[in-house]
């Protein structure tokens, strides 16, 4: 897994072990102008760049569409399929709030933070 060259305006990506840990730019992500473009970056980190364990920090995003979340269900289906893992972590308030009303909190492995996060993504559960 080889990070270099990436590039995106959402979002921060670090190799962390054998892991990826994004994290995304603070405010909210409600850019429906943007929202394909956030898309082509998520997947490209596993299409052109071998990813396939990801963490997700949201902790700076105070807000979430249903746009986005459908790109992170994307995400989430596409690592399913080769055998990869999607973690989110840092969910303020408002994010929590829209993935339990979208019945979405049971459907992600949800964090608190980092550490939890990352182990679970080594674990073979």
């Amino acid at each position: 897994m080889e990070l270099e060259g990436f590039n995106s305006q959402f979002f921060q990506a670090e190799a962390i072990d054998h892991c990826v840990v994004l994290r995304f730019h603070a405010g909210p992500l409600n850019e429906e102008s943007n929202i394909e473009e956030l898309g082509r970056s998520l997947f490209q980190l596993i299409d052109q760049h071998g990813c396939h364990r990801i963490a997700i920090d949201l902790s700076e995003t105070s807000f979430i569409t249903s746009s986005v979340l459908g790109k992170l269900i994307s995400l989430h289906r596409r690592l399913h399929r080769s055998s990869g893992r999607l973690v989110l972590f840092g969910l303020q308030a408002p994010v929590e709030s829209v993935m339990r009303r979208s019945n979405l909190y049971e459907y992600f492995r949800i964090t608190e933070c980092l550490e939890t996060g990352l182990a679970w993504l080594d674990s073979t559960e």
